[in-house]
């Protein structure tokens, strides 16, 4: 199943506040929620709050490959440990991590332009 994330920081948006979204098309599911970041922590917060979901969801996953695609090329470079991580965003790679031992996902670079998650970020 695909699933996608995306997650743009509140410079410039109207309030300051960033926005943290995800989407699994093929189930329907749209999921958007505010977040005070910056850019690179509301990717991850996006990740691991589709993460999370998909750990408490667990009948709409199994028997299931979960492959989870996102636009944010450092948080797919360091959850895959093909990139140095900083100690600012050490947690977050670490969390990513940990829900990699729960359960099995793949994590893979998109273009922006064909992730649905932004688009869904983009009608708010």
């Amino acid at each position: 199943m695909q699933l996608y994330f995306y997650g743009i920081s509140g410079a410039g948006r109207p309030g300051g506040t960033g926005l943290a979204t995800f989407t699994i098309p093929a189930a329907g599911i749209v999921f958007r929620a505010r977040f005070k970041g910056n850019q690179d922590e509301c990717e991850y917060a996006a990740l691991l709050a589709l993460l999370e979901f998909v750990e408490i969801n667990p009948p709409l996953f199994k028997y299931r490959t979960v492959e989870i695609y996102g636009d944010s090329f450092i948080v797919v470079h360091q959850v895959n440990e093909k990139m140095l991580c900083g100690k600012a965003l050490e947690p977050y790679r670490n969390m990513a991590l940990l829900y990699k031992r729960k359960f099995d996902y793949s994590l893979s670079w998109i273009p922006k332009n064909e992730n649905p998650a932004q688009r869904e970020a983009q009608r708010v």
